[in-house]
């Protein structure tokens, strides 16, 4: 989808806005002795209120408005009454927010969708420069998400980090294109793998890296949902959503508001 109406770039601001804002309150709640439920639920009201529509839920019959995942988890973790947080974890909170409207009897839909890895309490060294590396790999492909650049571009600023560590890099998921539905072309490797598919003024996407302290193997859970790390090691999981500009640096519809890019 390439985005050129104002009215239509002003929506998906306003989605991405709401998503950055919803999920940096999330940030604040994360405490030792919450549970991962609390947190959807938070994250849900605050998104009714704000009229918003929560993108997850429901979503290809996901349960829950926030992925809320814990330690191995990667992405895609369901949110649980029994998922107490305890000093020492890291979760990463994912969040979808949309707003919709009808044009000529059509629904559309605008969304904003971006993830962090909060620490819980007091973490070690080791995971404080996991999140932080995986983060700064974020920023990385942000920076490499020009009009003009193609998808290896980011892949491999993001690589490039991973590599200096020697993280494990999750290969089997990665960004994609929005609009009109949460995961659209093209799918966006956080790895060099050959693509020349170009970017364009216009376009909206996500680019969501996902390091891990182990080894790149991966698994899905019973629930058909959840994907740990095959080793168990933890993992940390960054994701922002950018319009993608005519010159220069994308604009990054889900930063919070706090946030220093």
């Amino acid at each position: 989808m390439i985005v050129t109406a104002d009215e239509d770039i002003e929506l998906f601001r306003k989605a991405g806005r709401l998503a950055g804002l919803v999920l940096e309150e999330l940030s604040r709640m994360v405490v030792p002795g919450i549970s991962t439920y609390e947190l959807d639920e938070a994250a849900e009201k605050m998104i009714l209120d704000a009229g918003g529509i929560p993108t997850f839920k429901g979503y290809r019959n996901f349960p829950a408005t926030i992925c809320a995942s814990v330690n191995e988890e990667i992405v895609h973790g369901i949110p649980s009454k029994n998922k107490i947080l305890k000093d020492g974890d890291v979760i990463s909170i994912d969040i979808g927010a949309t707003f919709s409207r009808s044009n000529n009897g059509t629904k559309e839909d605008f969304i904003g969708d971006t993830a962090i890895t909060v620490a819980v309490g007091t973490i070690s060294p080791r995971l404080e420069k996991l999140l932080t590396d995986t983060q700064n790999s974020l920023y990385a492909g942000i920076k490499a998400a020009q009009a003009g650049a193609n998808l290896d571009d980011i892949g491999g600023a993001i690589e490039d980090i991973a590599k200096a560590s020697n993280y494990g890099l999750v290969r089997n998921y990665g960004g994609h294109g929005i609009g009109p539905g949460l995961h659209e072309e093209p799918f966006i490797f956080n790895y060099r793998c050959g693509s020349r598919t170009k970017l364009k003024p216009g376009m909206v996407i996500a680019i969501e890296p996902m390091f891990n302290l182990g080894g790149d193997s991966t698994r899905q859970k019973s629930d058909g949902w959840t994907v740990v790390t095959q080793d168990y090691r933890p993992s940390a999981h960054f994701e922002h959503s950018l319009l993608i500009m005519e010159k220069g640096f994308p604009e990054v519809l889900t930063k919070r508001p706090s946030e220093k890019i």
